[in-house]
């Protein structure tokens, strides 16, 4: 076609489709354009409300600041998360798997994973994959956003999180319960009991806000995010009852769940399958996540103690441009996703000078929609070579005079929405870049087989994830 701007007409209304980097990003950073639509119906026919969206607008004019762009970027959510994922990190990373047969003995995360133990010089295990880095991201992500002590009153909860992100796509084009359509009745199930320990949170939240018994559910609620502590008092002052704010509290968790349990199990994926790469990136990572295990002698005890990590976030999130490039490679190959806009005020959009030698201009009229598919931009081979093929060093420079290298994560272009911001953010990355960073340092994941295969994609609503589970051997490092 070669148009960087072109319409397609589904149901009933034409959409611009705007393949044009320069142009995507003069859509997402203009004034005048919403994704109210997009939350809307996400906030409506997945997570089982109909008012919120125009609730939280009319916020703005009750000056009650429900910003999650501006909040997840500024102190002191940023030291806080980066405090809070060093913490749980430092807690549970050596207890990944347990070594142990029974499921009664063994970590919450593990046992859906089809456990096996090996018979071997050292402990080792053969573990579905992303099973347990499911789990696992799960537990941690959880309680760090909602509190420890979330899951313990509620040990259901992840795995109905896992049954409505896989019938998002379903949900969201409306599909009732009776719909003959597999899946959708599970997901439909999984919301109702999803919205209602929810609005169990919020109650007890509002309870302790006011000094009063939580009740017994939920006691201890003091190391909750103070973003998702923020928006429920927002959707107090709104009046919102608590079924309504937990659709608010339930989509923005899940939008960042997806993406971070993904992502991290496809950097570990692709680091693991590759002996040097792996070799490069733990001699990178090793000063900021540094393992050890104090030996009988130093402990004073009768027993082995459990290998200690030694993390620090923010230098790995500046000082690790290898693992970040990876990162960036991870998102280009797995993350595409597509952003929406509905114009609110005609739009004028041109090609930039490097996209095309003589640049066309688009005139787009108010009141149309525009499709933005960014992996049409990051599977392009003039801009990126062999695109199918994982390589994170094409994100590497070298500066010429200092000889340091540096990530330029800018290769990527505009990345795709959230529902509520970016999902690639200050919390998203901080939380997968600690989560592979530990997981390398403390663990040892090799194939059964002589290959370690990476799996096809299965696409889903945001990122993908594997088609298939993959069967691996997990050994302790230290």
């Amino acid at each position: 076609m070669g148009e960087p701007v072109f319409g397609v007409y589904l149901s009933g209304k034409t959409h611009n489709v705007v393949v044009s980097p320069s142009m995507i990003q003069t859509v997402l950073s203009s004034q005048d354009v919403s994704n109210a639509d997009v939350l809307d119906r996400a906030l409506r026919n997945v997570f089982g409300d109909k008012g919120l969206t125009r609730n939280l607008h009319l916020s703005h004019e009750q000056d009650i600041n429900d910003n999650v762009p501006s909040m997840i970027n500024r102190e002191p959510f940023v030291r806080e998360t980066s405090l809070s994922i060093t913490r749980s990190l430092q807690r549970h990373v050596s207890s990944l798997v347990s070594f142990s047969r029974s499921p009664v003995d063994q970590f919450p995360w593990e046992r859906d994973s089809c456990v096996e133990l090996l018979e071997q010089d050292q402990p080792a295990c053969e573990v579905e994959l992303f099973s347990l880095i499911r789990e696992f991201v799960g537990h941690q992500i959880t309680g760090i956003l909602l509190g420890e002590a979330f899951l313990d009153s509620f040990p259901g909860f992840l795995s109905q999180v896992w049954r409505l992100e896989s019938n998002f796509v379903s949900l969201f084009v409306g599909f009732k319960r009776w719909a003959p359509s597999p899946g959708v009745s599970a997901g439909h199930a999984a919301r109702e009991q999803l919205l209602h320990i929810m609005s169990v949170l919020y109650r007890a939240f509002t309870a302790c806000d006011d000094g009063m018994d939580p009740g017994i559910e939920l006691r201890d609620l003091d190391d909750m995010s103070d973003l998702f502590k923020q928006r429920m008092r927002t959707f107090r002052k709104l009046g919102l009852s608590p079924r309504a704010s937990a659709a608010g509290t339930l989509s923005l968790y899940c939008d960042w769940m997806e993406h971070i349990v993904n992502i991290t199990f496809w950097n570990l994926i692709h680091i693991f399958s590759d002996d040097e790469l792996l070799k490069e990136i733990r001699k990178e990572i090793t000063p900021f996540a540094e393992t050890s295990r104090p030996n009988r002698k130093e402990t004073g005890f009768p027993f082995t103690e459990p290998p200690k990590l030694k993390l620090d976030v923010e230098k790995l999130l500046q000082a690790c441009p290898l693992l970040k490039a990876c990162h960036c490679e991870t998102i280009r190959l797995h993350s595409s996703g597509i952003s929406f806009r509905r114009l609110e005020s005609d739009l004028t959009l041109t090609e930039s000078i490097g996209e095309a030698l003589a640049p066309r201009t688009y005139k787009i009229p108010k009141g149309q929609s525009v499709i933005m598919p960014h992996g049409v931009f990051q599977n392009d081979p003039t801009r990126f070579s062999n695109p199918d093929q994982y390589d994170p060093l094409r994100y590497i420079t070298t500066d010429s005079s200092s000889g340091s290298k540096k990530v330029n994560p800018d290769i990527l272009g505009p990345l795709a929405d959230g529902l509520y911001v970016t999902k690639e953010n200050n919390f998203t990355e901080r939380a997968i870049l600690s989560l592979t960073a530990s997981i390398i340092s403390m663990w040892n994941i090799s194939s059964p087989g002589k290959e370690f295969v990476v799996p096809r994609q299965k696409n889903t609503w945001g990122s993908s994830r594997p088609a298939q589970d993959v069967k691996v051997n997990i050994r302790a490092r230290v």
